[in-house]
């Protein structure tokens, strides 16, 4: 750190300034578990003091080990009060946001090359979409009664030829992110366990520290293969659905012995039925009020807090 920080001049300032506490030797991803004895170095020798450090961390000294809870516990912070910053997804995103509830912000340096090919090779991706296209639409008019299997190997040739002209664009292995139209395992836990992500922590300075980061909506298949503009005909929904047909003629208080489960076919009377009997299929209540606050994210801790106040 002196090497990067220090330029060598008499007025340069010492690279512990620039940070409010420093520790080393965490020795992740154990420094979120047990953790090992937190000790302060010795910035002349390199060398341990003797025994467990205790009382507050000072500004200017360098500090070994520890654990998360005693570090937590020092600096005052815990949970979602803490932004972790790190370059590794297991040893440093996956485990602080797992077992210690971090926020979390991942340092990927590919993602400039990631950016660069995903934007120069435009034609290569929207080649693939016309493929997925193609390839749904020869199974799109067929259903359990077509026999003859459709001939789809000329169109598995095509994806596979630009899957590998795409991921060559990459490099030799590939890109770090997907593999043709779908993502890599790498992709789904970055997804899953970092908050935030980008090819460097300095692009943090283009934001004001009251911004809120918002995810875009990450549509499901089922609603991603519905647009909009369409709209489904609820009746013919109710018609193939034989529980939503029982369930009217249940709700009516009359029934036919067809409805009723055992029942002879061949008889049509009408069996009068006691509404008191029938177990309703009851929907809960509209909530009157806000019963979610994703926006300002609350923790349970909070909340708890508050309940215990009042």
């Amino acid at each position: 750190m002196k090497y990067l920080l220090d330029d060598g001049t008499c007025s340069s300032r010492d690279w512990t300034s620039y940070f409010d506490y420093v520790v080393v030797d965490a020795r992740k991803p154990l420094f979120f578990s047990e953790g090992t004895i937190l000790r302060q170095v010795n910035r002349e020798t390199g060398s341990l003091r003797i025994g467990t450090h205790t009382g507050p961390l000072q500004q200017g000294h360098v500090y070994s080990g520890g654990s998360c809870d005693t570090f937590s516990e020092l600096i005052g912070a815990k949970g979602k009060d803490v932004l972790y910053i790190g370059d590794h997804i297991f040893g440093d995103i996956l485990k602080s946001k797992k077992i210690r509830g971090w926020r979390t912000f991942l340092q990927v340096p590919e993602l400039t090359q990631e950016l660069y090919v995903w934007t120069e090779k435009q034609e290569l991706f929207n080649q693939l979409q016309n493929l997925d296209a193609t390839l749904s639409n020869i199974f799109k008019d067929l259903d359990s009664s077509t026999i003859e299997k459709p001939d789809i190997s000329k169109v598995q040739v095509a994806i596979r030829q630009v899957t590998h002209e795409m991921d060559m664009s990459y490099g030799m292995l590939g890109s770090l992110f997907r593999s043709g139209s779908r993502q890599t395992f790498f992709a789904s836990q970055v997804i899953r366990y970092a908050d935030l992500y980008s090819s460097t922590f300095i692009n943090l300075l283009h934001y004001p520290f009251s911004y809120m980061f918002r995810a875009p909506a990450l549509l499901m298949p089922h609603e991603a293969t519905v647009q909009h503009e369409e709209t489904i005909d609820i009746n013919e929904v109710k018609e193939s659905n034989h529980m939503l047909i029982r369930c009217r003629a249940y709700s009516d208080g009359k029934a036919t012995t067809e409805d009723v489960p055992g029942a002879p076919s061949s008889n049509k009377k009408q069996v009068p039925v006691n509404p008191s009997e029938i177990q309703q299929h009851l929907r809960a209540e509209t909530p009157q009020k806000v019963t979610q606050y994703h926006d300002e994210d609350d923790s349970e801790e909070d909340s708890i807090g508050s309940d215990k106040s009042q």
